[in-house]
């Protein structure tokens, strides 16, 4: 009787055993990163008898956690992926739907502004078109110095992220540590048994942290879990665990990097390694979308304003004088410090000036020495050196002009000192109106030609021209006053007086068609100063080039602003200024588009991991039910043989009595 009792009594905890399981299958079904259990049972040693052995009943081998580590891996790795698409993708369309708006981008205001200068060209003298031409310049650089504002929002926002998010891995990694430690216990606890429960917290705690940062793990003999982030740089090591630290960039401390702290101090910058998770789409946003636009928009800014600039120093204004500086940024001369990096040892500096336009990228720069002596210039957008330079002495200016600036170091750097130069980041925050007067705006040209009324010939000058940025010194040119041109057909040509002297040569014969002229070739100063002739002019006949004063209906300077509307002057002379903030607004849109078709790619394969997962690990309450059924049935037919050795057993001993 004792066997078969002992026998039904095996079954009875068994089955208890696996209800209980099935109990807390059903009772954990919405509970986030639980695996399905199992009882798993195996027979007891059966006792040996002389007609051979005897079965002694069930017993638990063990609760087995349903699980699968390469899905729960691959998930792992398309979440972090998820993660970091949706990142960039929320960030970047904040950029692509204030850019591309018709109200608040840029284009709209370029249109109005040349707009304006056109209404100037039109009517010169107008003041009311003046004062609409200033207004619509000074609405021009404030929405340049807005969309620059609300870029630098998304920096602040990136850094707030950031930091938060930091915060959050070095939560994770904690609890992780933490639990590391009490899964080592359980185990050595219950002689090598697996702690399903906290397994399955690790687990979560671990897809957490991936959802943050890119994530592999190694598994020790003890049952605890490393964890490396990024490249390999370890986070959870047992029971011990490392922390993520926030600190600014060694060249602007506006902008926020991620460093590795472990117990023995500070360590390196692990940013560059930080290519998952909900981090690594901020710092990708930061990176790929949000510095390229700002730099592209201050590109944009600088070939505005120093062509407008150069172009309105060509006129002259209402008060007879040579324009001024139309638009100003980070000060009229557009010079800037080069950021120093704050592991300088020494204590050199490095200034830059913009020197042309056209050959500026959006792209930053960075100087490099590893000796002292020769210094390495490379662009950052492609990681091209573009140069390397030894000044010898100092201070040394050294002219760059493929990417249309250059730079003067004040003394020499100590070996591994480096600068990086940002010649367009700050130019939309900082650029102004100059003028606030519409007498200052110079719309007419800086000289005119007048015929002799004496003259007797068919000859005409025209196309008097002044080419901007190529006059030596216009406002000397104006003070010289006049130069007559007299007709000498003994040379045959013009001979020239008054502020200058020397001949033109021109024969009627065979130039009466047309033939340009430049005065530079009669004295440098007055290069850029052209005109053509033709006809046929008689001895005597004469020409006055001279200052346009009281040329208030003059238009001259101001056609050529308005024309500048038109003119490619951004990228080499290939692009014009709306062209150019298309191309800034597709590039941004295309990056946004391809994010958005890759964050609904990612999500259909996170969902098809999530099922493949959940069908090894999720619990069905239909199967769930069916095994409470079956293991109740197990259960009352062992409790039945329990009731029937107690029957045998009674009966036996009422045998006996008799």
């Amino acid at each position: 009787m004792a066997d078969i009792m002992s026998t039904a009594v095996s079954g009875l905890l068994a089955f208890q055993r696996s209800l209980a399981t099935t109990s807390h299958n059903i009772s954990n079904v919405n509970t986030e990163g639980y695996s399905r259990q199992r009882t798993n049972l195996s027979t007891r040693i059966p006792e040996p008898t002389g007609a051979g052995f005897i079965g002694t009943g069930v017993k638990v081998s063990s609760v087995e956690r349903l699980y699968d580590q390469f899905l729960s891996d691959q998930l792992r790795t398309y979440t972090s992926n998820l993660t970091r698409l949706d990142a960039f993708h929320k960030m970047s369309s904040q950029v692509d739907n204030l850019l591309a708006d018709a109200n608040a981008g840029l284009a709209p205001s370029l249109q109005q502004f040349f707009n304006a200068l056109q209404g100037v060209a039109d009517n010169p003298s107008s003041i009311p078109a003046r004062e609409v031409l200033l207004s619509q310049a000074e609405s021009l650089a404030h929405r340049f110095q807005t969309i620059d504002q609300r870029l630098a929002s998304l920096r602040d926002a990136v850094n707030t992220s950031v930091s938060n998010t930091v915060n959050d891995i070095n939560t994770l990694s904690k609890s992780i540590a933490g639990i590391n430690q009490s899964i080592v216990l359980a185990m050595a606890q219950s002689g090598g048994q697996q702690p399903n429960d906290l397994l399955d917290q690790r687990d979560l705690l671990i897809r957490q942290l991936a959802e943050r940062v890119p994530v592999t793990t190694v598994m020790q003999d003890n049952g605890a879990m490393n964890v490396f982030i990024g490249n390999g740089q370890v986070m959870v090591l047992g029971m011990d665990y490392n922390q993520l630290d926030v600190v600014p960039s060694d060249y602007d401390s506006f902008t926020l990097r991620v460093a590795l702290t472990t117990s023995a101090g500070p360590g390196p910058d692990v940013t560059d390694f930080l290519n998952g998770g909900t981090i690594g789409g901020l710092l990708s946003f930061r990176q790929e979308v949000l510095e390229p636009a700002q730099n592209a928009l201050g590109r944009i800014a600088i070939g505005l304003a120093e062509s407008i600039n150069a172009q309105h120093r060509q006129g002259l204004d209402l008060n007879n004088e040579l324009g001024l500086d139309f638009f100003g940024f980070g000060g009229v001369t557009a010079l800037a410090t080069a950021a120093a990096s704050s592991r300088n040892t020494g204590t050199a500096e490095i200034t830059y000036t913009i020197t042309d336009v056209s050959a500026l990228t959006a792209s930053d720069y960075r100087i490099t020495t590893a000796d002292g002596v020769n210094y390495t210039l490379t662009r950052l957008s492609d990681n091209q050196v573009i140069g390397t330079y030894a000044p010898g002495a100092y201070p040394a200016t050294i002219d760059v002009p493929s990417e249309g600036f250059s730079f003067t170091l004040d003394s020499a750097a100590n070996a591994g000192d480096s600068f990086e130069l940002r010649p367009t980041r700050s130019a939309a925050r900082d650029i102004s109106l100059l003028i606030d007067d519409t007498k200052r705006i110079a719309a007419g040209a800086p000289l005119r030609a007048t015929e002799s009324i004496t003259n007797l010939g068919s000859a005409q000058l025209n196309k008097l021209d002044t080419t901007a940025g190529s006059t030596t010194d216009l406002a000397a040119v104006l003070a010289g006053g006049a130069v007559t041109m007299t007709y000498d057909d003994t040379i045959p040509g013009y001979t020239l007086g008054g502020a200058l002297a020397g001949t033109l040569a021109y024969d009627p014969a065979t130039e009466s068609a047309g033939k340009s002229f430049d005065l530079g070739a009669i004295d440098p100063a007055y290069a850029g100063i052209t005109f053509r002739l033709s006809g046929v002019p008689l001895a005597g006949d004469s020409f006055t080039i001279g200052p346009n004063y009281d040329g208030v209906g003059d238009n001259g300077n101001a056609l050529k602003l308005a024309a500048l509307d038109g003119t490619p002057i951004i990228a080499g002379g290939t692009t014009t200024f709306q062209t150019a903030y298309g191309q800034m607004v597709s590039q941004v849109g295309a990056r946004t588009h391809q994010a958005s078709i890759d964050l609904g790619a990612q999500q259909t394969m996170v969902t098809q991991a999530e099922m493949a997962l959940e069908s090894v690990s999720g619990v069905n309450l239909d199967e769930e039910a069916a095994n409470m059924l079956r293991f109740q049935q197990a259960y009352q037919a062992n409790a039945q043989i329990i009731n029937i050795a107690q029957s045998l057993f009674d009966t036996l001993l009422n045998a006996v009595r008799r």
